[in-house]
């Protein structure tokens, strides 16, 4: 079985992208010279080079292929065509990756409108595009719309698909790691411990999707306080990302940041913070300072100083993690309003209770903003609020940061 999110052929290597990627380039040049750049084959192959650079980690320059494969669509084919659907969920997964978090769930809501209108609930494409909305929704203020996307879409493939075709085990991983970032700790790790062994039964070892979820079984670890079986998880999902995709790819990256957030709960601040001054390096390095996942990273950073009672480093970086959120997410966005929150957890750390306080009340105010008074995540920093004054050392038990 296939999964329609990757082209490569089995097995996976950074020489083997390396070298079929080469083919899809080839394939489209000689595509384009037999049969004009607007040609059904032309756009096919160019979508699938397109999805090629993005699984290889070559995100911006996926976008701008695809940026290109939609508007050639679009222009040859029709808005309403099924390659132009394609084309616009395949830009819109692109964006995401690329750090267009805004453009990317928008395109996404368009397309999965689009195809459910076009071509049914139940076609491959719909389905896939339902799980990746749910995906792209788990983050504060959305996580039950999340849960309802990606509960339909499991059920949905499952019944067209099968329940081990790789998009379904997917969409698995994708709904068990939901319930954990809602805190449902208990029916996460069930899920997430179920879909591994459907996924070492179904799939070859190190398949990215076995990957995935290996990593969700490690994050689930660690939202029930397991840290070293978290720690154990991780560090194998880290192992097969740098065999299977390479030390430098964005996945990679983000695994060893994942490794270095289950070191901190057990305890091993040194381990934490190396990992993550070397993720952070080679993100910034790859994606850009800028870009989301150096954002989070840079987060992730502050705080395990912090954790390791490195106060005064700890609020260095996480000032300029917060100004950075600020300037390229805006004022509210949720990413800011943990980095402001991380920043205030440093403060009280280092007995600036009032400055801690402040900061607080900030964040607090910009989610009751955005996702309203009573949403669960704004009920828990209320009460982050209203402890500070009175938490030893200063510093109140922040939510975790659950969103992936």
């Amino acid at each position: 079985m296939e999964s329609r999110r990757y082209p490569f052929s089995w097995p996976i290597s950074p020489e083997s992208i390396a070298r079929e990627t080469a083919l899809f380039e080839r394939e489209l040049a000689e595509a384009a010279a037999g049969s004009g750049s607007d040609s059904r084959v032309v756009l096919a192959a160019r979508c699938r080079l397109g999805r090629a650079y993005r699984i290889a980690g070559r995100y911006h320059d996926a976008v701008e292929l695809h940026e290109m494969n939609l508007e050639e669509c679009a222009r040859a084919l029709g808005p309403g065509d099924p390659a132009t659907l394609a084309a616009r969920c395949e830009l819109a997964r692109s964006w995401l990756s690329a750090g267009r978090l805004a453009d990317g769930a928008a395109g996404l809501e368009r397309s999965l409108a689009d195809l459910d209108r076009v071509l049914g609930a139940d076609h491959p494409d719909t389905i896939l595009a339902r799980c990746d909305l749910g995906l792209v929704l788990s983050r504060p203020g959305a996580v039950a719309r999340a849960q309802r996307l990606l509960e339909q879409a499991l059920a949905d493939s499952k019944r067209v698909l099968g329940p081990d075709h790789p998009d379904t085990l997917t969409c698995h991983t994708w709904l068990a790691m939901v319930h954990g970032i809602a805190g449902r700790n208990g029916l996460a790790l069930k899920l997430v411990k179920r879909n591994m062994v459907a996924c070492e039964r179904a799939l070859p070892p190190g398949y990215p999707v076995e990957i995935e979820c290996r990593s969700v079984l490690g994050m689930c670890y660690r939202f029930t306080g397991r840290a070293a079986q978290s720690i154990a998880e991780h560090k194998r999902a880290r192992a097969d990302y740098e065999r299977v995709l390479g030390p430098l790819h964005p996945l990679a990256i983000a695994e060893r940041a994942s490794l270095a957030r289950a070191y901190g709960q057990d305890g091993q601040h040194d381990a934490a913070i190396a990992a993550l001054q070397q993720a952070s390096t080679d993100s910034d390095r790859l994606l850009g300072a800028d870009d989301p996942s150096s954002l989070t990273v840079r987060i992730d950073l502050g705080d395990a100083y912090a954790r390791a009672s490195r106060a005064a480093e700890a609020i260095a970086v996480l000032k300029r993690a917060s100004a950075d959120c600020k300037r390229v997410l805006g004022h509210d966005h949720w990413i800011t309003l943990e980095s402001r929150a991380r920043l205030a957890r440093a403060y009280a750390i280092a007995g600036r209770r009032r400055k801690a306080t402040v900061l607080y009340r900030q964040v607090l105010a910009g989610y009751e903003r955005t996702i309203g008074p009573d949403d669960p995540t704004t009920q828990q920093y209320r009460d982050v609020v209203a402890q500070t004054p009175r938490a030893r050392n200063g510093a109140s038990r922040l939510p975790e940061r659950r969103s992936p």
